[in-house]
């Protein structure tokens, strides 16, 4: 059996993080290609998730551009993965626990991407902003310096806007974010 495991760390030309995929400790993704921020590693690769699987992106950080997927195959023992014309396979409870592991390792973030995270999750759980054609994109602290950006897709189209923040802290940050969703979004 191959052994999965991870390393999240920076990824400079695309202002985000990467999860670079290692077996049995060698990089899988290699030099041509990004891993997945962190963010989106979880929504394409989850630890019961099979078939063509999304685990990489192209070198200049787009998904979409030039996307490594892992053709994955889950069994009662085992997973298998089929990626670049290598066979990896390994422990269920492992892999599992491997990709699991992910989601909840935070150790990576900077106040920016803990503030994101954090907003993302107050977003989500209040409704006062949802309606059938309106749907949360993102919110991200990378857009501008001090600024929280938030982008949603209202009848189709995506309709941004900001409010600043002090950029050192959590609490500044919910507080702008409460104002602000206060102001848009009260009843």
């Amino acid at each position: 059996m191959n052994h999965l495991t991870y390393k999240i760390g920076p990824a400079e030309c695309s202002n985000d993080h990467e999860v670079r995929l290692l077996v049995d400790g060698a990089d899988v993704l290699g030099a041509d290609h990004l891993g997945l921020d962190p963010i989106e590693f979880f929504r394409f690769v989850r630890p019961d998730m099979a078939g063509r699987v999304l685990v990489g992106r192209c070198g200049c950080g787009c998904i979409g551009c030039s996307d490594v997927f892992a053709e994955v195959t889950i069994a009662d023992r085992h997973a298998r993965w089929q990626l670049f014309n290598m066979t990896y396979h390994f422990e269920i409870a492992a892999y599992r626990s491997t990709l699991a592991g992910v989601a909840s390792d935070h150790s990576w973030e900077d106040i920016g991407r803990r503030v994101e995270r954090i907003l993302t999750e107050r977003i989500r759980d209040d409704n006062r902003w949802a309606t059938e054609d309106t749907h949360f994109d993102w919110v991200s602290t990378r857009c501008s310096r001090h600024q929280l950006t938030y982008s949603f897709s209202i009848g189709g189209q995506q309709v941004t806007f900001a409010t600043g923040w002090d950029g050192q802290t959590e609490t500044d940050a919910i507080a702008a974010h409460d104002r602000l969703f206060f102001e848009r979004f009260a009843e």
